[in-house]
């Protein structure tokens, strides 16, 4: 067999760039089914800028006979990217990588992340992150192969979904009605008000340390004003509805929650980050925050029918406010690490 890996420059519309996005979305087509997610060539060129990343594509090919197709000619069987963060964190990588459903078990998943771990081994990186989803509970073929290229599971997410609408009659009874001498809910689609900046930079401080990370050190990550502003108030082609809970004896914010919608995946949102200040629990505030979420998701994105959310499956507390919600679980998710 002979195979070759090319890096790639991901660009809209480029034919070569369709066919690296068609063999992640194929590889996920084939492990979800119908209703998989995918990605798009201009959502993959939004996210690294406004998570501070630098980005890198690979795409591999390969050829049972003397000809070897790329650059234009046959499609990859494999793709990957390396990431590398640009701000926290910065001896810390990941990698992510799918090799197409025709074309699996032939070792061009080995070859592509042992080329990505050479190259981030090379860049300085100490240590590098992978994940692998799955709608089985043992991780299937994906935690064997990790397991086999010397990756420690570090964390297990659980997938819940959520199936829209629900009613009004229904999210009145589970919203916790705060006292408003105490907090109120406050929430903005797409851009977020520049007052609540501030207090989104705290709170995204501490997210990085807060929420579960499963058996991996991180640093706290450096967040202002400045960088909420360009991750959250840049154009972007996902759209994105934000609540937060405001302490109205301090006017500060201490909670907040984000709901985005993909443009690969338009009629399935996804509930990305959720944190309510350590110091402020005990007071229904999450609940309140998904609740006004989805009232405000179902009023602007009214073609959305389903949501879905990840958490670690240590965070017993939020899975609890997802149940109450209607969530329902339908896969897992594994982080695993290697020292390079």
């Amino acid at each position: 067999m002979k195979w070759r890996i090319d890096e790639l420059t991901l660009v809209p519309g480029g034919p070569l760039s369709e066919q690296w996005v068609g063999v992640h979305n194929a590889a996920s087509r084939a492990l979800w089914g119908e209703g998989a997610p995918v990605l798009t060539v201009e959502e993959l060129l939004d996210i690294a800028p406004r998570r501070a990343e630098h980005r890198r594509a690979f795409a591999l090919w390969a050829s049972e006979g003397d000809l070897l197709a790329g650059g234009g000619g046959d499609a990859p069987v494999a793709v990957a990217q390396t990431i590398q963060h640009e701000r926290d964190n910065t001896e810390t990588a990941g990698v992510s990588h799918s090799v197409h459903p025709d074309h699996q078990r032939r070792g061009h998943g080995s070859r592509l992340l042992e080329h990505c771990e050479w190259l981030l081994r090379e860049a300085g990186c100490a240590r590098i992150h992978d994940h692998a989803d799955s709608p089985d509970e043992s991780g299937g073929s994906a935690t064997a192969f990790a397991l086999a290229h010397g990756y420690r599971l570090t964390q297990t997410h659980v997938s819940q979904d959520l199936s829209l609408p629900v009613s009004g009659e229904t999210l009145a009874a589970l919203d916790p009605r705060l006292d408003p001498a105490a907090y109120v809910v406050e929430t903005a689609v797409d851009a977020l008000p520049e007052e609540w900046l501030e207090d989104r930079a705290l709170l995204a401080r501490r997210m990085s340390t807060d929420a579960p990370t499963g058996d991996i050190d991180l640093d706290e990550q450096e967040w202002d004003a400045e960088r909420v502003r360009q991750q959250w108030n840049t154009p972007s082609p996902i759209w994105a509805v934000e609540s937060v809970v405001r302490h109205v004896p301090s006017g500060r914010l201490v909670g907040f929650t984000d709901i985005v919608v993909r443009p690969g995946d338009p009629r399935r949102a996804v509930q990305t980050d959720t944190l309510v200040l350590r110091e402020h629990r005990g007071n229904a505030l999450g609940l309140a925050l998904k609740v006004a979420n989805l009232r405000a998701l179902q009023r602007e994105k009214p073609d959305v029918t389903a949501v879905r959310t990840w958490n670690a499956d240590t965070n017993v507390h939020m899975i609890a406010i997802n149940e109450r919600l209607g969530f329902r679980p339908t896969g897992w998710s594994r982080e695993w690490a290697k020292d390079l």
